[in-house]
């Protein structure tokens, strides 16, 4: 009887590995190539606001992406230099094929995050809204509008902030992703 049950129990083993093995590894469709905009290293030269009546200053930003998770998702390492300093943030963001729309979420070294909602409206003009949180507890309502080039090698980007109801330019620039070498 013991040979029985232990039989059975390694043809069940190896019976369920075999069909383990044959199943195949679910891979993103084509709808998720949407989230290789931003893939590859992005140069970004912006002019930056702190607030409406604020100076302006110039920011170097450097965006470098690469799908995860099997390629459902993006990574990005930024890295924001201005007024000498240096501000680093990582970014995940993901698509849902239903809703027809990403979802991002990007935390930085000063303990600040954002949440947002990038949405395509066309093949090269992506408006992504959402808040910024920093650790004091404020919370900022955001807007940025990407227009990309028809090669998806250089691009504009457009911040809007929200304050007292009213929407005023925080951000705007240029950017490139140089040739891979």
């Amino acid at each position: 009887m013991k040979r029985i049950v232990f039989v059975v129990s390694v043809a069940v083993l190896v019976f369920s590995v075999a069909v383990k093995a044959q199943t195949s590894v679910p891979q993103p469709g084509p709808e998720y190539k949407i989230l290789d905009a931003w893939a590859g290293e992005w140069t970004i030269q912006v002019e930056v606001k702190d607030s409406p009546s604020g100076p302006a200053y110039k920011v170097d930003w450097t965006l470098k992406g690469q799908r995860i998770l099997g390629g459902f998702c993006l990574q990005v390492h930024h890295t924001w230099r201005a007024k000498g300093a240096v501000q680093n943030g990582l970014e995940v963001t993901g698509y849902d094929p239903t809703k027809k729309a990403c979802m991002t979420h990007v935390f930085y070294d000063d303990g600040s995050w954002i949440n947002s909602t990038p949405t395509f409206i066309n093949e090269r003009t992506c408006i992504e809204t959402g808040t910024e949180n920093f650790p004091d507890g404020i919370v900022k309502k955001l807007r940025v509008t990407w227009e990309f080039s028809p090669d998806f090698m250089s691009l504009s980007v457009k911040e809007e902030d929200e304050k007292d109801g009213t929407w005023w330019t925080s951000m705007a620039g240029k950017g490139i992703r140089p040739q891979a070498k």
